[in-house]
């Protein structure tokens, strides 16, 4: 059995491989985070560039579908708040909800500004308050 003397002895050898590993973990967390949040801005700049669908002179359908697409893909990365707004931007932009120009430019404003909120934050979505009963299948518009 080892003895306090051996600890000792070993301490020059051992710590500085437990630090290296230490940092080596730590590294690999920081690289991993960054990669999340990369991808994470992919998506959401996909997001972004499909809203031309409902607003731009080239307003499309496919973009429209795209959007929706991009909207349904959210509920792998986007916290709760990010999806509650864009559900309310599509609601505000559907023809028989009757909202005005300025209801729908102040929906897409509040989910533009969740989604910077959500990348400044530079955190993994690791709870969620939604329920299956939130999820939406939105038709074409």
């Amino acid at each position: 059995m080892p003895t306090v003397n051996d600890w000792v002895a070993a301490g020059p050898l051992v710590l500085p491989l437990l630090a290296g590993l230490v940092a080596w973990f730590a590294n690999e967390r920081q690289k991993r985070s960054w990669e999340e949040y990369v991808r994470k801005e992919q998506h959401y700049t996909a997001l972004l560039q499909a809203l031309r669908g409902f607003y731009s002179a080239s307003a499309s359908k496919e973009l429209r579908d795209e959007f929706i697409q991009q909207v349904n893909l959210c509920w792998l990365y986007c916290p709760d708040d990010v999806i509650r707004k864009a559900y309310a931007f599509l609601d505000s932009v559907h023809e028989r909800s009757g909202a005005r120009q300025e209801e729908s430019e102040l929906a897409l404003g509040a989910f533009v500004a969740a989604i910077r909120k959500d990348m400044l934050k530079r955190r993994v979505v690791a709870r969620t308050g939604l329920e299956s009963s939130d999820f939406r299948r939105i038709a074409s518009r």
